[in-house]
């Protein structure tokens, strides 16, 4: 009955006169405008800076950000029984986001939209990874999801590879190290969904943030000696702006998904995939492939599936 209640809650019109899912879903589309902003100045920075200069500073500033939240609920909200699981997230979500600016940056030719693409295989991850450490039974039709996902990537990142009967095919077969970096990001941030799930039950999602920033910060830090580099009064401003929208992006995910239902607005996040090839036209005149298209829709759609699979289990229970 609380369940049914809460999820109506979503539906009541809040003082503004907007639903709970409308307010999400405006919030979500801020967050995927704040995201794609936040890559965009990742890779423009990154033609000057080293991306873990990048990824120090934006943790760095985001913990600072995050204070302020934190101090109106209280600092108190931060005691934790799980301090060994709360480093363990970090080192996922540190390794997870590091990568993901090494994967965009300069050192490589991946697009923005390429990106974000890969980075919808997140879902898949959270499903092996609750089949194998938490022990959840995964389905056939799941695992047949995940694999077809997986089918996705390498469309995506893999060019010509359904052409391999032809004359020649072989020789335009083509994989950029960065896919590799970037699905290795969307495991390792996978791996801290997973975390979060233990750690959420304790802690608020805003502490969590807090304590995330805090933690890459101090395990990045020493990193900034060897990557430090004289940063110009404008790419201090673009650090300081890049951090913000990261933080903002964050901030308006969490918020979207304590006032929505998160089935309804996990397909709205699928927006940040032409919001970056917008980018990617706009700034550097690059347009996606047909193969980065498909292979995004079959991540999409494997994905949206392993959704709907796990709403049918949990209204069965």
């Amino acid at each position: 009955m609380e369940d049914k209640e809460a999820a109506s809650d979503h539906l009541q019109p809040s003082r503004f006169g907007l639903s709970g899912n409308l307010q999400g879903a405006i919030l979500m589309i801020f967050s995927g405008v704040g995201f794609t902003v936040y890559l965009l100045l990742n890779k423009l920075l990154s033609a000057d800076v080293h991306p873990v200069f990048l990824a120090f500073w934006r943790a760095f500033l985001g913990m600072w950000f995050a204070v302020p939240f934190v101090a109106v609920i209280g600092f108190s909200t931060m005691r934790t029984n799980r301090p060994g699981l709360l480093v363990l997230r970090s080192l996922f979500g540190t390794l997870g986001f590091t990568l993901a600016i090494i994967a965009v940056s300069d050192f490589f030719t991946l697009t923005l939209a390429q990106f974000n693409a890969i980075s919808f295989t997140r879902p898949l991850f959270v499903t092996i990874l609750a089949a194998v450490a938490l022990r959840e039974y995964v389905g056939f039709h799941r695992w047949g999801a995940v694999a077809a996902g997986f089918l996705g990537v390498i469309v995506m990142v893999v060019p010509g590879v359904f052409t391999f009967w032809q004359p020649g095919a072989l020789s335009e077969l083509g994989f950029d190290f960065g896919s590799l970096v970037a699905l290795v990001s969307a495991f390792t941030l996978a791996a801290a969904i997973v975390l979060v799930k233990f750690l959420s039950a304790e802690l608020p999602a805003m502490t969590l943030l807090l304590y995330a920033n805090l933690f890459s910060s101090l395990l990045l830090g020493p990193f900034l000696f060897v990557f430090w580099e004289d940063v110009s009064l404008q790419n201090w401003g673009l650090i300081a702006a890049m951090s913000a929208f990261g933080f903002v992006s964050q901030f308006c995910f969490i918020s979207a998904m304590s006032v929505g239902d998160a089935s309804f607005l996990s397909p709205i996040d699928y927006l940040r995939l032409p919001m970056s090839a917008v980018a990617d036209f706009a700034v550097f005149r690059l347009v996606p492939g047909l193969n980065v298209w498909f292979g995004a829709l079959i991540i999409v759609s494997s994905t949206l599936y392993i959704g709907w699979r796990e709403r049918v289990k949990r209204s069965k229970i």
